[in-house]
């Protein structure tokens, strides 16, 4: 009897230490690697304005959506603070970090620089040639 309340506690002991640590463990002991995606084809992202200057809106949220058969993104905007837009993109990645080229319908040639967090979440830093001091920042989640 004493056995099995022995090894009881035990278990319960390591489930609370592996459930507390708040990390993926692989059996290494490393936390997972989170990676950006090989490729955009066929996702959707909710993106929420933090700060913005030049061409950009400095709040607000739109949705972006690539393609699936094609380098061509579209944006919905929010309907306030931005606005519907289309263009081609060119998407490049190494780990945790990406960039996406895109020349946008309304403002020009943009660099969305990012870094994923998450698997599916993170934050972005853009650029545009459209006008000095054109910079936004803010957060990604894929839908």
């Amino acid at each position: 009897m004493k056995a099995i309340g022995y090894f009881t506690l035990l278990f319960l002991t390591m489930s609370l230490v592996s459930c507390s640590s708040g990390t993926n463990v692989i059996s290494s002991g490393a936390a997972a690697a989170v990676s950006a995606p090989g490729t955009l084809a066929g996702k959707t992202y909710r993106v929420t304005v933090e700060s913005g200057s030049g061409v950009f809106p400095s709040t607000g949220t739109f949705t972006v959506v690539f393609l699936s058969s094609q380098p061509i993104y579209t944006t919905q905007g929010d309907g306030v603070n931005s606005r519907d837009s289309w263009g081609m993109y060119i998407y490049s990645y190494s780990g945790a970090s990406g960039s996406v080229e895109v020349d946008d319908a309304h403002a020009s040639k943009v660099v969305y620089s990012f870094t994923f967090n998450t698997a599916i979440s993170g934050t972005y830093v853009a650029t545009s040639t459209a006008g000095v001091n054109s910079r936004q920042s803010g957060t990604f989640t894929e839908r």
